[in-house]
C-alpha cells in the first residue's frame, strides 16, 4: 500500500494550500474523513443554519473555548 502524497503548495495568513494529485484526491478525502456520513450531515446542518440566519461570527477560537 502506497501513501497518499500531498504537499503544501503555499501558505498565507488564513490558509494553507495543499497540492494533491487528481489520482489521489478520492483517497485523500477518504483518509481525512470527508466522505464520512457524519461529516456530510454536519455540512447539511451548517448549510441550513446559514440559510436560516442561525450563526454568529466569532473573532477567535479562544472565545468559544472560554464559554
Amino acid at each position: 500500500m502506497s501513501g497518499i502524497r500531498a504537499k503544501i503548495a503555499g501558505e498565507d495568513r488564513e490558509y494553507i494550500h495543499l497540492s494533491v494529485r487528481k489520482d489521489d484526491l478520492e483517497a485523500f478525502c477518504s483518509a481525512s474523513g470527508l466522505f464520512k456520513s457524519e461529516f456530510i450531515q454536519t455540512l447539511a446542518r451548517s448549510e441550513r443554519d446559514l440559510k436560516n440566519g442561525r450563526f454568529k461570527k466569532r473573532p477567535s477560537l479562544a472565545e468559544l473555548v472560554s464559554g
